[in-house]
């Protein structure tokens, strides 16, 4: 499937359009298709002449469902179509969202510097503001100026990444776009590491441990758990209880002992597995967690892992939802009335609180400071194992 290449002009268009609506009443799925990617790759000198991207999403979706139209026909006829070209126009059509979803960032990034008071960017502590102010103002003008680039023409994935989403700090988009394309990184994936940690301290700085936690649900849910190229939750999680442990410590942010463990649960849909061993790994490494107050911390943070996994084994045993087992931690019910609820997972999570326990033990820190993670998994182990 090739398109034209030359450009198109507006009158042209209407015949395009009149050729696509005439294959498709004549049942000609591919040549439909065929004259909508043309449309929507349609090159344009000025923005004048040139569709929205909207426009031309609705020219891919619709040359999209072209495309399995001809292979549902070319099915039932048992005349196999290549399904080549039903994936490139899907990929096409995903490019084109990251594509208008940049240009939406851009814009959006124009619209606070203009509305920023200038008083704003001055403070006390800054001798310098005006230089802030104008390297706002310049990033701002840079900004307005991709956008309308973007406004133009279809780019590629990687012009995308190298020259608009990267100069401008869109770490977000950057980790979605080589999810997409099957990043499978570096030896050490130090490219996908570097994003996050960039990412991070963005979210940080914008609103704290709970941006950050925010914004790890929400880039994580899209990519997949078990790639560790695109979600290396190690450096996520290190990242995350170092940042939650200095604010706390300083009073700078209230951080709930809970809060970057359900962030990370939430990365990887609810799966309780792959975070437990990500915890495990930095709390076996001590080079890595030189610091027992951040080990404790850590803890803290698997101690309510294994809450909420007890909770939903007792859930999916009584048929209601987790919080509705949360009475079975609060006394209300016991394992008398859940039969013998998900045993192997009941099982798992008695052995790992009763080895974190002694992981407790361990810390040489004040007992005051360890008794309530260490009653924590001793409760936790003692319900699991009660038969009343």
């Amino acid at each position: 499937m090739q398109d034209l290449g030359a450009p198109i002009s507006t009158s042209q268009t209407k015949y395009l359009e009149l050729l696509a609506r005439y294959y498709v009443l004549k049942g000609e799925h591919i040549g439909a298709a065929r004259m909508l990617l043309i449309l929507a790759e349609r090159q344009c000198s000025n923005s004048e002449e040139a569709p929205t991207l909207e426009k031309r999403y609705e020219y891919l979706r619709d040359a999209v469902l072209q495309a399995k139209s001809a292979s549902i026909a070319a099915d039932s006829s048992r005349n196999p179509i290549d399904s080549s070209t039903v994936d490139l126009l899907e990929g096409k059509l995903a490019v084109l969202r990251f594509q208008m979803q940049i240009k939406q960032e851009l814009e959006l990034m124009v619209a606070r510097v203009e509305n920023t008071p200038p008083s704003s960017s001055e403070s006390p502590s800054n001798p310098f503001p005006r230089d802030n102010i104008l390297a706002d103002a310049e990033t701002a003008k840079a900004a307005k100026d991709k956008a309308k680039e973007l406004s133009l023409n279809l780019k590629s994935i990687t012009q995308l990444y190298n020259d608009y989403a990267v100069p401008f700090n869109l770490w977000e988009v950057c980790l979605e776009m080589l999810s997409f394309a099957n990043y499978s990184g570096d030896a050490d994936s130090k490219i996908v590491r570097e994003i996050w940690a960039r990412l991070l301290d963005q979210a940080l700085t914008r609103g704290g441990v709970a941006e950050a936690c925010s914004v790890v649900k929400r880039v994580g849910s899209k990519l997949d758990p078990a790639d560790g190229a695109c979600l290396p939750l190690d450096i996520i999680c290190l990242h995350l209880e170092k940042a939650a442990l200095d604010r706390l410590s300083s009073g700078e942010e209230l951080v709930g002992d809970d809060d970057v463990a359900r962030a990370l649960l939430g990365a990887c849909q609810g799966l309780p597995e792959p975070v437990l061993a990500v915890y495990d790994q930095l709390l076996s490494n001590g080079a890595v967690m030189p610091s027992l107050n951040l080990k404790l911390r850590l803890l803290r943070s698997v101690l309510a892992i294994l809450r909420e996994w007890g909770m939903s084994v007792i859930a999916q045993r009584l048929g209601t939802t987790s919080a509705g087992a949360s009475f079975f931690f609060d006394g209300t019910f016991s394992l008398s009335q859940t039969g013998t609820a998900n045993q192997g997972a009941r099982d798992k999570i008695i052995s790992l609180a009763n080895r974190y326990m002694t992981e407790v033990r361990r810390l040489n820190l004040p007992q005051n400071q360890t008794e309530g993670v260490y009653r924590g998994f001793r409760e936790l182990e003692e319900k699991l194992l009660s038969p009343y």
